[in-house]
């Protein structure tokens, strides 16, 4: 008769068993329940949960603490924007150390506050299975709390490290130290950094140096001229097989070679950092002021040529630019010209570039495709099948691209990589302190427009170049006329006739379309007009 009335009570809703019974009253405990609410709080707003237990005066210091630091970003962010508090802080390592220590010592304050109130909440006579309950509950909102700020130590780290890295050698191609003293063109009026200098002028350069190769080869050269002002920007490119190239008086290679460097095909602008070099080598006591002797020989001949100051320069490794394009995930590109990619190229009899046909290579063909860091570099390099300037014309749509599709989410996954390859291939001689003031500046360009001049075989003479009239159309673009006013004649056009407006809708003779579809002439033009 028991067995059947346990039954009964089994089968009409009574516990299984003695665990799932102490389970029901471990959760029908209301003491239990609040420790668990109190505790979730504490994990919501630091140290809020503890206003509901003993230790409410230590929640109230919590509290203040945490509603204090939030007012204080939240309103430095909105009284200098988003963005411009983002670049800030990005470029000032010191305010990023700060962060760092303040978002670790935060988070343990935070951790001690959820673990504090579980302890100071918790049943007098917890049973064993709401004890697991409460110490569960804390350990999972310990780690919630705690892995944002691991994360957070991580990319300000990974980002501290790469800024010094880049700002380290004073512009030293793999240089670890030892570079010349970077001087600064930022003015002293907070309110206006740049009012004493209109435009400023940076050389970037691409360092094509390998071990199959002697030296460093600058086979990209651009410099860019930004209008502090404005922030419009031109960009100006210069070919790797320059020759006759004008040497300053006052650089030592003068004493080597007189006023110009001139010996044919073998006396190339790409070649002058390796030249420094070795002058450098030959007569130390000619450089005993410069520990960068091919930087500052580039950047004082390409002053020379294009007859403007060069205020800094920033070097990339083109080698870790394929760590950099496999760090963003790829590459999208709208190849215009069939390129192969990978193989061994070999100079013929003629002095021409061939590409070996028994190497193992492949075609890329025209057309999109998304890169990979070996491809896009490759992509980037190649002139076997095509010439110097088509290479620059591809290396300037390569930076337009990588620039295009840096997504913030992208930014956000990938970051210790994407600013790890940085660190690892870029540095500059702008001085560190600067930052700042360049992040500003920044904001400005990306909102402005931006020309390129790129100077080939198609507007000079590569052989024997006229550096008065480079000079010139340096001056123009950067210096450009005023548009003309519209003749009078153009306001009669307006009320022709209805059968001449029509005959202006026709389609152009073949010839006139024609035009329409021909290479770029390599004027002054929009950056991305030739990656289209």
């Amino acid at each position: 008769m028991s067995d059947s009335r346990g039954t009964s009570e089994r089968g009409s809703g009574a516990p299984a068993s003695r665990s799932e019974w102490l389970s029901r009253q471990s959760w029908a405990d209301p003491s239990l329940r609040r420790s668990l609410g109190l505790t979730t709080l504490s994990a919501v707003v630091p140290g809020s949960g503890l206003l509901g237990t003993p230790r409410r005066r230590l929640g109230l210091v919590i509290v203040a603490l945490a509603l204090v630091a939030l007012l204080v970003v939240g309103g430095y962010a909105l009284t200098n924007g988003l963005t411009t508090t983002a670049l800030q802080t990005a470029a000032d390592t010191g305010r990023l150390r700060a962060i760092a220590v303040v978002l670790v010592l935060g988070t343990l304050v935070w951790v001690s506050g959820i673990a504090l109130t579980a302890l100071s909440s918790a049943p007098r006579r917890p049973t064993s299975g709401g004890r697991a309950a409460l110490v569960t509950l804390t350990a999972v909102l310990c780690l919630a709390v705690t892995a944002p700020a691991v994360f957070g130590v991580r990319y300000i780290t990974a980002h501290v490290d790469a800024v010094d890295k880049v700002f380290s050698s004073g512009g030293v191609v793999g240089g670890s130290g030892g570079g010349a003293t970077p001087t600064s063109v930022v003015g002293d009026d907070p309110d206006d950094p740049w009012k004493d200098l209109p435009r400023v002028n940076v050389m970037l350069l691409g360092s094509d140096g390998s071990d199959a190769r002697e030296g460093t080869r600058t086979d990209t050269m651009i410099v860019a001229s930004i209008d502090t002002e404005t922030g419009d920007s031109v960009l100006f490119s210069i070919p790797r097989n320059l020759q006759r190239i004008p040497l300053p008086r006052d650089n030592p290679l003068h004493r080597v070679h007189g006023p110009v460097y001139d010996c044919g095909d073998q006396c190339l602008m790409n070649s002058i950092w390796t030249e420094a070099e070795a002058t450098a080598e030959e007569h130390p006591e000619w450089y005993a002021d410069d520990p960068t002797p091919g930087q500052t020989a580039t950047r004082e001949v390409l002053s020379g040529i294009l007859g403007i100051p060069i205020h800094h320069t920033v070097i990339v490794n083109m080698e870790g630019f394929a760590d950099l394009v496999d760090a963003m995930g790829g590459v999208l590109v709208n190849v215009q010209e069939r390129i192969p990619i990978g193989g061994r190229t070999f100079t013929d009899a003629n002095g021409t570039l061939q590409l070996d046909q028994t190497s193992d290579y492949e075609w890329l063909e025209a057309g999109s495709h998304r890169l990979d860091g070996p491809q896009a570099l490759a992509y980037s390099r190649s002139r076997v099948t095509s010439d110097d300037f088509s290479r620059m014309r591809r290396q300037r749509c390569m930076v337009a691209a990588v620039v295009d599709q840096v997504e913030p989410m992208t930014m956000l996954q990938r970051y210790p990589q994407i600013i790890g390859a940085v660190g690892d291939n870029v540095v500059t001689d702008l001085p560190q302190e600067d930052l700042d003031e360049w992040a500003g500046l920044v904001l400005q360009v990306q909102g402005a427009t931006m020309s390129s001049l790129p100077f080939t075989g198609a507007n000079i003479d590569t052989v024997d170049p006229n550096y008065s009239q480079i000079r010139a159309r340096v001056y123009e673009a950067l210096n450009p006329a005023p548009a003309p006013e519209p003749p009078p004649e153009e306001a009669t056009a307006t009320s022709a006739p209805e059968d001449e407006a029509q005959e202006t809708t026709e389609a152009p003779p073949e010839e006139a379309a024609a035009t329409t579809s021909e290479e770029p002439t390599d004027e002054l033009e929009d950056v991305g007009a030739v990656c289209g």
